[in-house]
């Protein structure tokens, strides 16, 4: 909502958080060493919690939009608390539930179970297919007037001897 209401602050805030970005990055790798994983226990609370921030802040820009006599723009905006709310009742039945009803040791047995679930992934599965592909040269196709010489007879040669000297401006590159 700050950025909404007050533009200027946007780089103050970009560069604390960068800062805090890269401090809290190496006390998390290199400094502390926790005692206990709590295997995700966190995420149902930590995320409707984030949610409800993210409502309360929609709810003041809604707020702010008609104190500043721009109802087109609230009215717009308007739906947005009611669709991020129905994703946290998405969120709590997709995950929250399920979580509370069944441990960490029978998920994993049940993952193991299921045939179709792929345990083992390719170091590519991430990466776009283009980056992924070997690198192939271009074939050089010639026209029936590109194979003939200047006297209007034909050389004979098939397009993978003709070199580059002599396709200058006849061939295309495919």
């Amino acid at each position: 909502v700050y950025s909404c209401i007050s533009p200027a602050i946007l780089p103050v805030g970009a560069i604390f958080f960068l800062m805090a970005w890269l401090v809290y990055k190496n006390q998390i790798l290199i400094v502390f060493n926790p005692t206990y994983e709590s295997g995700g226990t966190m995420f149902p609370m930590a995320c409707h919690r984030t949610l409800i921030g993210l409502v309360c802040g929609q709810l003041t820009l809604i707020g702010y939009l008609i104190i500043r006599l721009g109802f087109y723009q609230a009215l717009m905006v308007f739906p947005l608390p009611f669709i991020t709310l129905k994703t946290m009742d998405v969120f709590k039945a997709l995950y929250v539930v399920p979580g509370m009803c069944i441990s960490v040791e029978k998920a994993v047995e049940l993952d193991v179970a299921q045939k179709n679930v792929q345990t083992t992934f390719s170091p590519d599965v991430y990466r776009q297919p283009v980056l992924t592909e070997k690198i192939v040269e271009p074939r050089i196709r010639c026209n029936s007037s590109a194979s003939e010489n200047s006297a209007g007879r034909r050389t004979g040669l098939t397009p993978l001897e003709i070199d580059d000297s002599k396709i200058a401006g006849s061939g295309k590159i495919v």
